[in-house]
């Protein structure tokens, strides 16, 4: 899905106050996570891409320029992920349909 995408700085430094890891282990992280077995839902909400994992992470791609970067990472509970993953849907036909 993602061959290639850029990560931001804000996310690694979020990321990092977290988990206590180095830069490198960091991105390995966010590769290993956001790989296609991982993957529970893909939501697109315009140039927007919220994809939600099954160790309840969401993680939210922007487009811009024909690359993908990635702006942010949540992490919720089990509960609130799936309410999460129904809102990002509902705000998906919503702007498709004022489209």
């Amino acid at each position: 899905m993602f061959e290639d995408f850029i990560i931001t700085n804000h996310v690694i430094q979020r990321y990092e106050q977290r988990v206590g890891e180095c830069r490198k282990n960091i991105e390995s992280r966010i590769k290993r996570d956001v790989r296609n077995l991982n993957i529970k839902q893909i939501v697109n909400n315009g140039n927007v891409r919220h994809i939600f994992t099954r160790n309840s992470k969401e993680f939210i791609f922007v487009k811009e320029r024909n690359h993908w970067i990635l702006t942010t990472v949540i992490k919720r509970s089990r509960n609130n992920n799936h309410e999460a993953i129904e809102k990002r849907k509902w705000m998906a036909k919503r702007m498709a349909a004022c489209v």
